[in-house]
């Protein structure tokens, strides 16, 4: 049986894991599902629709983070029970997934592989994997973290994880045939709703009003038969230090089949020949009986491969002594006939242990024919996987430097190889590197491809002109899209998430998908200073250490799920300040207590941040300029937040797209201010929030997910089209716009029309365009006043720096009625991108 290890992504600096992919012909094993793993599949082409399992070494968002996109996805290709395994707490944070997750026909399972448990062990017909459970000197392993787990609490955890992903249920090993998708749940409450603004903003606060109420006061049991799985508190949990290795046991090898044996016996080529090779006794013509074993050669054993995660140096004790690892080595007592079966260890490790002499020691005591994969970010060069994306943006470089910022990559390792071990068997992984475990252990690397930098790429480029000096002192605002698509990643944008940089106060992110932390480590450098980002000058360190605000439009899971890794990396950086910082966090009730569920599964300094409720300073008046006063128990937190940012106001409003779903305005005492619509409908509201104050937005940074000709898609999915996010700046008079959030299907540049962006009409205020002459320029000023809407110098302002595909897109530069002006800067696009030519 031919199977092998393919490499998905190493550890390195940017990312805190290593996955890997056990390819059989009747299923694939994933080991470790970090951020950005799904987006790193569509790069690679490699298919996840036939994953068998997932293995987490550890439980938490470094390993798991791009598990709940990733199950979200399988769901809709029609994926069924799936098997999730981990150590402790798996069920509490998969349970925890409920607040944004409904798959209940998926039938998802979950194995909690944990310490102690004599069950505790993976097996079907292709592999069976036995955990080795380490921990940190010094840790003592609590009564809870041991055996089998039959508390009612852990009912509970069960309980809510089938309301989320259904019941699991094992396939049947003959069933060879096609899976039909599950059919779709039908949409409830707010998502039956026709689309009718006023009716939906009566359905919002209805909701709205019912989640405050269900946070306040949640069902402590599922004995009381709450409507909701997220009206169900999740048991209290424990975060526990605990890494998981794994002892992976492939299927036994046949023997060789002797034909010649077979003719000897009077057999013919055909049926008897494969009954035989099954294993089958068969009976001739003449009554003679023949055993398999008269023409096959014995079997061979099994061959073997280790995953070890070893996250720290602290770890080391606990996995050089632990017993299960002893057969294995050179020179023990205990050594037996399983060193030989050994093929392979992928070693994934955290910095330092690699070139630790007790590490090393140990791992120079397995026999010299395994291969050794060497996982960590000494041996790993942190490039950038993304080649397809890095190639435009690069492209966009030569053109517009000073927007579009080169991301931090590098092509070269800190350390050879031979400084860990001296091994002719040494390997350190790259994407798609495949090594053959059976029939016939060999590496292959014809799938790899090389990747370059952005620098590499533009060196092949003729005539580009080096970028002119940009201002030392930074910009007073910077508005950055990070993730610019909408859904699910892609190869040519990440989901959503925003940052804003504000001179002399600190950051901001808005909306905070997955992989927003990678995509600002490559941005702003990390763990040094990308001295390429001339716009905030910052490292992600840094930056990190002056965050202020992380705001949250709404609980869809391309809109947060970065917020994780995000919180718990700004704990561990600001943990050892004094004094200690805190963070405010702006987002729907419902996101606190995702938070508050998945605290139990890892620290995110929730004792530090302060929360506040999007509805809690939502604009309630609709025919108001200024809301009303914003709920007595945020206003400590509200008034903090606003002295820690320089504002005199922020705002939120409800908008048309689902249940707790918000627009934001934030408006800085020096005079600018920044209106956010999330995703949305057109909608009166934001209107009304965008002129708020008697001061029009300076950015707007607004969701463009459809072109126009997919109206009634937009419509359908409560989302706005290129000429709806236009007439929606019109009708606030905004001076700059900055659109986001487009579909992963449509790569052209954003296009509107004059007819359609006078055809936009929302509630109290009728044709939006028409309505903005009291504040701004109207449809008919498009062409005369595209000066306005671009940002004096003076002002000091900058919404471009964009790193993935973020486009100011003021009126005339990019506007279908004056297509014209765009032709040069395309025709330059396209003759950079003509030279930018790779390998895919």
């Amino acid at each position: 049986m031919k199977w092998g290890v393919q490499v998905v992504r190493g550890n390195t600096h940017n990312v805190g894991s290593t996955s890997v992919i056990l390819q059989f012909a009747s299923g694939r094993y994933l080991f470790n599902c970090g951020e950005g793993t799904q987006r790193l599949s569509f790069e690679n082409k490699t298919r996840i629709s036939k994953l068998t399992a997932i293995f987490l070494t550890r439980v938490d968002w470094d390993n798991m983070g791009g598990l709940p996109g990733m199950l979200l996805t399988l769901a809709e290709t029609g994926s069924q029970n799936l098997v999730v395994c981990g150590g402790h707490n798996l069920t509490h944070a998969m349970a925890a997934m409920r607040h944004f997750i409904l798959r209940s026909d998926m039938g998802v399972g979950v194995k909690e592989l944990r310490d102690g448990d004599a069950a505790a062990a993976f097996s079907d017909e292709n592999i069976r994997v036995t955990p080795v459970h380490i921990y940190p000197t010094g840790y003592t392993v609590s009564a809870h973290e041991q055996g089998a787990d039959e508390s009612d609490a852990a009912a509970i955890r069960r309980m809510l994880l089938e309301r989320a992903f259904g019941v699991h249920k094992a396939p049947e090993p003959t069933d060879r045939k096609k899976r039909e998708p599950p059919q779709p749940q039908q949409k409830k409450g707010y998502y039956g709703q026709e689309c009718k603004e006023a009716a939906i903003e009566q359905v919002l606060q209805k909701f709205e009003q019912q989640d405050e109420d269900r946070t306040k006061k949640r069902s402590l049991s599922p004995g009381h038969s709450p409507k909701r799985s997220s009206d169900v508190f999740l048991p209290l949990a424990t975060p526990t230090p605990c890494a998981l290795c794994y002892i992976v046991e492939g299927p036994e090898v046949p023997g060789k089949f002797d034909s010649q044996a077979a003719r000897d016996l009077g057999l013919k080529p055909g049926p008897q020949f494969a009954q035989l090779v099954r294993g089958q006794t068969i009976t001739t013509a003449d009554g003679q009986t023949i055993r398999p074993e008269q023409c096959v050669g014995p079997a061979r054993p099994s061959s073997l491969v280790i995953i070890i995660d070893c996250p720290s140096p602290a770890y080391i004790d606990s996995l050089t002594t632990a017993h299960q690892f002893v057969p294995f080595l050179e020179g023990t007592k205990t050594a037996g006939p399983q060193k030989d079966q050994l093929m392979m260890i992928v070693h994934s490790l955290g910095p330092g242990v690699a070139q630790d002499a007790r590490y090393k020691k140990w791992a120079a005591q397995f026999p010299a024919h395994v291969r050794h994969m060497v996982s960590a970010p000494e041996y790993v060069p942190d490039n950038n996987p993304f080649q397809r994306h890095l190639r435009i943006h690069a492209a966009m470089h030569a053109i517009s430097p000073h927007t579009y910022i080169l991301p931090q990559a590098t092509d070269k390792a800190e350390l050879p190889l031979h400084t860990f071990l001296d091994s002719k068997n040494l390997v350190a992984p790259k994407s798609m590197m495949m090594y053959d475990i059976e029939p016939e252990p060999k590496l292959d690397e014809s799938m790899v491809t090389q990747l370059l930098t952005a620098e590499q790429m533009l060196a092949k480029v003729d005539d580009v002109t080096p970028p002119s000096p940009h201002p030392n002192d930074g910009d007073d605002l910077v508005v950055c899209p990070i993730g610019t698509g909408s859904s699910v990643p892609s190869t040519y944008r990440n989901v959503s998430s925003n940052i804003v940089s504000v001179k002399g106060f600190g950051g901001i992110v808005l909306d905070c998908g997955e992989s927003t932390v990678s995509q600002l480590k490559r941005f702003l450098g990390f763990p040094r200073r990308n001295h390429a980002n001339t716009r905030i000058q910052q490292s992600y360190t840094e930056f990190l250490k002056t965050l202020k605000l992380l705001y949250v439009s709404h609980m869809h899971a391309d809109h947060h799920l970065g917020a994780i890794q995000l919180l718990h990396e700004w704990n561990q950086a600001t943990q050892m300040m004094d004094p200690k910082p805190r963070l405010s966090v702006l987002a729907p009730a419902r996101f606190w207590a995702w938070l508050e569920d998945f605290s139990g599964v890892q620290d995110l300094g929730l004792d530090r941040l302060d929360f506040i409720s999007c509805s809690d300073i939502r604009l309630i008046d609709p025919t108001a300029k200024i809301p009303i006063k914003e709920n007595q128990k945020y206003r400590t937190a509200v008034t903090k937040l606003k002295s820690d940012l320089g504002l005199v106001d922020i705002l939120t409003c409800g908008v048309i797209h689902c249940p707790w779903a918000y627009g934001l305005s934030l408006t800085h005492y020096t005079g600018w201010k920044l209106v956010y619509s999330g995703d949305t409908r057109p909608c009166a509201n934001l209107v009304t929030l965008g002129r708020a104050g008697d001061k029009p937005p300076t950015v707007l940074l607004h969701e463009a997910t459809l072109p126009d000709y997919l109206h009634v898609d937009a419509v359908a999915k409560r989302h706005s089209t290129v000429s709806e996010a236009v007439a929606m700046a019109l009708g606030m008079g905004a001076e700059n716009l900055l659109l986001t959030h487009f579909s992963q299907r449509c790569l052209d540049l954003p296009r509107w029309t004059t007819a359609n962006i006078e055809a936009v009409k929302v509630a109290r205020y009728g044709y939006v365009a028409s309505a903005s002459t009291s504040v701004g320029s109207s449809v008919d000023d498009v062409e005369d006043s595209a000066t306005e809407l671009d940002v004096d110098d003076d002002d000091d302002i900058d919404a471009s720096a964009g790193v993935d595909f973020g486009h100011v897109n003021d009126l005339e530069t990019y506007g279908q009625d004056v297509a014209e002006q765009t032709d040069a800067p395309n025709a330059a696009l396209n003759a950079v991108l003509g030279d930018l030519k790779i390998a895919s």
